[in-house]
């Protein structure tokens, strides 16, 4: 079995920016409201899953290469991580619908400075180890 090759620097940074904007561009018609709305029970808000797509990124990838986001709230350590138990203790799935705050304002402000970094750090060569997190973050 051979090892799967690196994706070139900015190929894997146009995959990101493609993955992020596609999310954005389907979330924008939605009011700061609708965002928040919680359908049932096993369907997380838009907003929840923009920060959480966001938390991914910034938990897995930009944390444990040492790049730490200036501004990032602390809570969204909790608020933002879904089934990583590994990681922490998190919000009840059920009740994300619940959290008014931060708002969807607040939560694209989280994504564009974890983004930023994310492409800074795409803009070079990355190793495997790093280029399989990211590729599993955009599936997630």
């Amino acid at each position: 079995m051979t090892a799967s090759p690196i994706p070139s620097p900015s190929n894997l940074l146009r995959r990101f920016m493609s993955v992020r904007d596609q999310t954005e561009l389907l979330a924008q018609p939605l009011s700061a409201e609708d965002q928040t709305i919680q359908s049932m029970p096993d369907v997380s808000p838009t907003k929840w899953h923009r920060a959480h797509t966001t938390w991914f990124f910034d938990t897995f990838v930009l944390g444990p290469r040492g790049i730490d986001v200036a501004g990032v709230d602390p809570t969204y350590r909790y608020l933002f991580n879904s089934y990583y138990e590994a990681v922490g203790e998190r919000h009840q799935r059920t009740e994300r619908g619940l959290l008014s705050r931060p708002g969807a304002a607040e939560v694209g402000d989280y994504r564009r400075r974890i983004d930023d970094a994310m492409c800074a750090l795409l803009s070079a060569p990355i190793d495997a180890e790093t280029a399989a997190i990211v590729e599993l973050g955009l599936h997630h």
